[in-house]
């Protein structure tokens, strides 16, 4: 590897690291500056300053219909800050999409695909080290908080250098699909995958992400060709499933409280109280229908909800009506439209086909990359979008 490729390897990880890190406890809703912006800021400006000098050399190009429409949903974020309830924050939030989108483009475009799943590949090493040094050695910000009481609690769950358990799961498992399909393509060494792979796959599970495992198995599969491997992962599952249903029937609310993480039945049947959270936030959104909240204030929109369902959630844990709730009608269709394009274009790609799979299955539950600032969650939607070159 070149001197150019090592240096260009080194600004990647850095980007990275100053755009995913988390490192300190901030309450959901502070409007207190943060000394971490003042980090991201650097990682966000210095990635689009590159990408700038760059394309306006050699020109800027979309290559395809898909990632037209994640430019068409960064355009329409922008004409919309200033319905926002707080323009300015909802302007640092597009300016990370916008960073990610741009910086990410710009390695693919200069180095190739290959280079940049190199470079994930590395990168994300990196955080997933510091989170086990996170979680082993400073809990407080490695592990699961929350407040109740105005009392600090720390979980077991492993956090690592993000803000919950949920998000280490999520990159875990956008990790080990990046890195199932890197080694796939003899672009990391068999040794860095099995090391990378292991404490990736014991993070997921250390994070007691449902949602995030679940996703992974099943977009793993999107990964490879239809073979006896794909026959016996599909075959066991369906006999797992029929031995959970066997052992439910006879013992629903047994089951419920094994399957539970506080063995609690209603915590399994309102799916950790969305159930509650999503009428609530589709009620809210109805008030605002054309222009919505805006995009990065749901903690301080949402804080007015607690009356109806007794606390204040993070976000909407549904990517499309958390882009109900953030842009109105236009960034509800748009967001349909990203994902529903999957279903109409067929992608070479396997990875891409993989992310494309996670998304939809995570986006469920999750408010994935319109929960805040652009984190690792948007990585995928960038790679997915990219990787349909005509």
């Amino acid at each position: 590897m070149n001197r150019v490729r090592l240096f260009n390897l080194f600004l990647f990880s850095m980007f990275i690291i100053f755009s995913l890190f988390v490192f300190r406890i901030r309450e959901y809703g502070s409007d207190s500056v943060d000394f971490q912006i003042v980090l991201r800021l650097m990682a966000w400006g210095g990635g689009i300053l590159i990408a700038f000098i760059y394309f306006y050399k050699f020109g800027f190009r979309v290559s395809n219909n898909h990632e037209l429409l994640f430019v068409a949903f960064i355009l329409l974020a922008i004409l919309m800050l200033p319905f926002s309830m707080l323009p300015f924050r909802s302007f640092v939030v597009v300016l990370s999409y916008a960073a990610f989108y741009f910086y990410f483009k710009y390695v693919k475009s200069r180095f190739g695909d290959d280079f940049l799943l190199y470079s994930i590949s590395l990168s994300f090493f990196i955080v997933i080290c510091f989170s086990y040094f996170y979680y082993l050695a400073l809990p407080d910000l490695g592990r699961h908080i929350y407040w109740l009481n105005d009392v600090l609690f720390v979980s077991p769950r492993m956090s690592g250098v993000f803000s919950t358990s949920n998000a280490m799961g999520g990159f875990c498992a956008v990790y080990c699909l990046f890195l199932l399909h890197a080694f796939n393509k003899k672009i990391i060494s068999k040794s860095f995958f099995i090391i990378a792979f292991g404490l990736s796959l014991i993070a997921l599970l250390l994070s007691d992400s449902k949602t995030a495992f679940i996703s992974f198995v099943f977009s793993s599969l999107f990964l490879y060709r239809r073979n006896k491997f794909i026959l016996f992962a599909i075959l066991s599952g369906v006999i797992l499933t029929s031995l959970l249903i066997i052992y439910a029937t006879f013992d629903f609310y047994g089951f419920l409280e094994h399957v539970s993480r506080h063995g609690d039945p209603e915590e399994v049947l309102t799916f950790t109280g969305r159930t509650y959270i999503w009428p609530a936030v589709f009620d809210m959104a109805l008030e605002r229908p054309f222009t919505g909240y805006g995009i990065g204030v749901t903690s301080l929109a949402l804080p007015t909800l607690e009356d109806i369902i007794g606390y204040t959630p993070a976000h909407a844990h549904n990517l499309i009506l958390q882009a109900f709730f953030s842009l109105g009608l236009g960034g509800m269709l748009c967001i349909t439209a990203i994902l529903g394009y999957n279903l109409v274009v067929k992608c070479k790609n396997r990875l891409g086909n993989s992310m494309a799979v996670y998304i939809v299955i995570t986006s469920l539950f999750e408010a994935s990359f319109l929960s805040g600032v652009a984190g690792y969650s948007i990585i995928p939607v960038i790679y997915m979008v990219l990787s349909k070159e005509k």
